[in-house]
């Protein structure tokens, strides 16, 4: 909107100003006279030292213009290269219908390629060089339809990431059940109770079965005899005869076992019926201290093993260590992975070696975290090949494997983390990603577009160019008092003539058209010595690519894009800037009456 404004406006100022040299011929011909200075090489002097201030801040802010475009372009197209255009997210962990969102979106014209991912932060090790990364499963099939990937990789291949007896997991048994905070544990919460009479039916018979069972507990309890004066073996023999029939037969055999003890002590005992009869202990010998320590001599030392059979239990454990490192699974047999090139130099990897992916047990998957495993899992994988996205930020964190193998490894499920969707038009996203949530019924899908995802990003780099480009067109700014100046040098010297033409019958107009023209002289030559300027540095950081350091600006050369739009707009702006220094001297000079410019002659 600015750009047309600008353009705009320099197209109607610049078409004024020929409309009126045409009404006024002579305004042009004197002007550029004037401009010339012959007589006093003073004014030619600050006329050149305008133009150059003109030149150089239309350089400048030609330069600055294409390196932020060129920054903005260049994270684009980075961006673009591993994250597609529209993503579709569901609230909770159980997005296992992606086949039929992919199948629907696929509907939509203006969709290009749609395939599924699963993320998940996780820690990448060789040997004791160990890195935090984000491990991305993509199906190798569809993953070209959304990433760059393929044109990325510097070594290697894509060949191998899906070995050939891979498929998709099925979701364990115990994680069938709705999750806290799940989005179907939220519809389980939100069905009403006793729905079909079951739910309030189940519920009564449970309460009913718990107090029946605490009744006959006191029942019990409360009727069971206490053991008589010298019955401590009988009831040591009954207990072990109870606790066989629980063992072997089950709660119904011991029920049964329980039954005929108690019936046996109501005909046996008449001590239950005296409430004061005291409870007596069965009696247990203890043995002396002199008799534990004749014990314990007489148990024999255990013999140390020879060495021959020491070396022999070290060998072993070393073969069980080795194959849980994985040194016994071929190399070929392993899982595939593709790293990023400034990880592979931060690990020391290279296509073929082996790496360990552990995780952490913090990552992005909540159906992870269990109270049974506190261990970290890891598994191993094959390196076949090294990707450059030319992004810091993706080539140092990013590890691309299958999908099937980090479903497996995630363990919950054929589930996914989102759907990647890349459109025909790059800037329909927005309109396309609210379409496509339209079309998904809203609910627990959302949808975001590559603009949504990285804003922070983007919104920074465009202030970035805005801030920048005002404080270069300050450059013009300072030229265009020097066009001011030298204006009204010029108007002082030639107040005779400016006399002499206002008795000939000059126009006002026509007074102030000459000095605009020289204005505008200066800055039209200016400002295309600042074009040759300013595309001459962009041509050379172009051509020989200035270095940057990645680790700080996320790419390792200053990009530039010059484009007809930027260089339209610099050459509004600076002839703007020019032909506005030029109003308030020529409106001097239009105004001086004829007597005051003869008065001293």
């Amino acid at each position: 909107m600015f750009a047309i404004l600008a353009v705009s406006a320099a197209a109607i100022v610049l078409g004024a100003v020929v409309i009126a040299l045409l009404v006024h011929p002579y305004a042009a011909s004197i002007g550029w006279r004037y401009l010339r200075g012959k007589k006093r090489q003073t004014v030619s002097v600050v006329t050149f030292i305008a133009i150059g201030g003109v030149a150089l801040g239309v350089g400048a802010l030609l330069a600055v213009t294409s390196i932020t475009s060129g920054f903005q372009d260049e994270f684009r197209n980075k961006v673009l290269g591993v994250n597609a255009h529209v993503l579709v997210l569901k609230y909770g962990l159980d997005f296992e219908e992606y086949r039929d969102v992919i199948s629907r979106a696929r509907e939509m014209p203006e969709v290009a390629g749609a395939a599924p991912f699963l993320i998940n932060e996780m820690m990448l090790a060789k040997g004791d060089r160990i890195s935090g990364v984000l491990v991305k499963g993509v199906d190798p099939d569809l993953m070209p339809d959304v990433l760059d990937l393929p044109n990325q990789m510097t070594q290697g291949s894509l060949r191998g990431l899906r070995g050939p007896n891979a498929a998709a997991p099925t979701r364990p048994e115990d994680l069938l059940d709705p999750v806290e905070g799940d989005w179907n544990w939220l519809q389980d919460l939100a069905q009403p109770e006793g729905d079909d009479g079951e739910t309030a039916d189940g519920e009564a018979a449970l309460e009913e079965s718990l107090d029946e069972g605490e009744e006959a507990l006191d029942e019990l309890l409360g009727e069971a005899p206490a053991p008589a004066p010298g019955d401590g073996e009988a009831a040591e023999e009954e207990a072990a005869l109870l606790e066989d029939a629980l063992l072997e037969d089950g709660p119904d055999a011991a029920d049964e076992g329980l039954d005929a003890i108690l019936a046996e002590g109501d005909d046996g005992a008449d001590t239950a019926d005296d409430p004061d009869a005291p409870i007596v202990l069965p009696e247990v010998d203890v043995p002396t201290p002199e008799e534990a320590e004749a014990a314990l001599e007489d148990i024999p030392t255990p013999a140390l093993p020879d060495d021959q059979l020491l070396d022999q239990y070290l060998e072993e454990d070393a073969l069980v260590l080795e194959g849980e490192e994985g040194g016994q699974v071929p190399l070929e047999e392993l899982p595939g992975v593709v790293v990023g090139s400034a990880l592979a130099v931060n690990l020391g990897l290279g296509v073929g070696d082996r790496v360990q992916v552990i995780s952490p047990l913090a990552g992005l998957d909540t159906s992870m975290w269990s109270g049974e495993q506190n261990t970290p899992r890891s598994r191993e994988f094959r390196v076949i090949g090294i990707f450059e996205a030319g992004f810091q930020e993706y080539d140092s964190r990013l590890v691309y494997v299958d999908l099937f193998e980090a479903q497996h490894f995630f363990e919950h499920g054929d589930s996914v983390t989102g759907v990647e969707i890349t459109l025909n038009d790059i800037d329909r996203a927005p309109e396309v990603a609210r379409r496509l949530e339209r079309v998904l019924g809203g609910g627990p899908y959302h949808t975001m577009d590559w603009q949504e995802l990285n804003h922070n990003l983007f919104t920074a780099l465009e202030i970035q160019k805005v801030i920048l480009s005002i404080v270069i067109a300050s450059i013009i700014l300072v030229a265009a008092f020097c066009v001011i100046a030298t204006l009204i040098m010029i108007v002082l010297e030639k107040k005779r003539e400016i006399a002499i033409l206002k008795a000939m019958g000059a126009r006002f107009s026509g007074v102030m058209l000459i000095f605009m023209v020289q204005g505008l002289l200066i800055g039209f030559v200016g400002t295309a010595l600042g074009l040759l300027v300013g595309g001459g540095v962009c041509w050379y950081l172009q051509a020989f690519e200035f270095p940057l350091d990645p680790s700080v600006y996320l790419i390792d050369h200053l990009p530039v894009r010059a484009s007809l739009t930027e260089f339209l707009v610099t050459v509004s702006i600076a002839l703007l800037i020019c032909l506005g220094a030029t109003i308030i001297p020529s409106y001097w000079a239009a105004r001086l009456l004829p007597a005051d410019g003869v008065r001293y002659e």
